[in-house]
């Protein structure tokens, strides 16, 4: 198994990308600390490793305040001895449009987002020390590399930021073996567009591989990150995207204005 006794602590891991990932790493041999800021949520993730046969620990922890970060580290610390793997995948957005966003709506989402990623990543840095090493993975978006469509300026900048302190961060901690990478999901299948069927149509026209992402294919990123295979990659950015960040527009409509154009003898733009 790739992560045979590693123990693992995923933030947001009660639904999504970072209940697959929990999961996945359970698949492969971890102990599984799933936090979420619903305890119930994190509870049925946490029985989902137990019936995988792994240890897991729900626990609730708004990842915004470094003082119940830091009581939710040194619980896990406490009770299983440390932490090897860290996922910092809790995240938040809205819709708003920069003129009618408040001051508290702006911070609430980098304190989740931004905030959450330093604080966690600061509260595992001695544990992983003291273990010869250890993984830290950071959850980005294609917004922080170009701008986000259906969230706002808040989200892209939370983003944007998290790429950032993934490069400066892996540089700090690298001496000690401690590798520090970023994943940036594209559009991802949820609950909530799996009620839209024309919507996920459109989106997979826009993407070269015709398809969209699952929890499940972030999943697959991040045990390879977390494993051992990866040993070698620090301070890097893995676009799971279906092609997105390629291209994004209708791909038959690309295909019919080329034809058009070069039955013209145009160039197709």
């Amino acid at each position: 198994m790739e992560l045979e006794d590693k123990i693992a602590l995923v933030t947001g891991a009660g639904q999504g990308m970072g209940k697959a990932i929990a999961l996945a790493f359970a698949r492969e041999g971890a102990d599984v600390v799933a936090n979420d800021v619903n305890l119930d949520t994190a509870e049925t993730t946490a029985s989902e490793v137990r019936e995988l046969g792994r240890r897991s620990m729900a626990m609730r922890a708004d990842v915004s305040s470094q003082d119940e970060v830091n009581r939710m580290v040194e619980r896990v610390i406490r009770e299983w001895g440390g932490v090897d793997i860290l996922v910092n995948n809790a995240g938040i957005g809205n819709a708003r449009m920069v003129e009618d966003m408040t001051d508290e709506e702006w911070h609430h989402v980098l304190g989740v987002n931004l905030d959450g990623t330093f604080y966690c990543s600061k509260a595992v840095i001695e544990t992983m020390k003291s273990r010869g090493g250890g993984k830290i993975i950071n959850i980005s978006s294609l917004a922080g590399k170009k701008m986000s469509i259906a969230g706002c300026a808040a989200y892209t900048a939370s983003k944007a930021g998290i790429l950032g302190f993934t490069r400066h961060f892996a540089f700090e901690v690298g001496p000690y073996k401690i590798n520090v990478n970023a994943i940036c999901p594209g559009a991802t299948l949820t609950p909530k567009l799996q009620e839209s069927p024309e919507k996920i149509k459109s989106l997979m026209n826009g993407m070269p591989l015709k398809d969209i992402c699952r929890p499940e294919d972030i999943a697959d990123t991040a045990l390879f990150l977390a494993s051992n295979k990866s040993r070698m990659l620090t301070g890097t950015t893995i676009d799971v995207d279906a092609g997105e960040s390629v291209v994004n527009q209708d791909w038959e409509g690309y295909v019919k204005r080329r034809k058009e154009a070069l039955a013209k003898g145009e160039s197709a733009h």
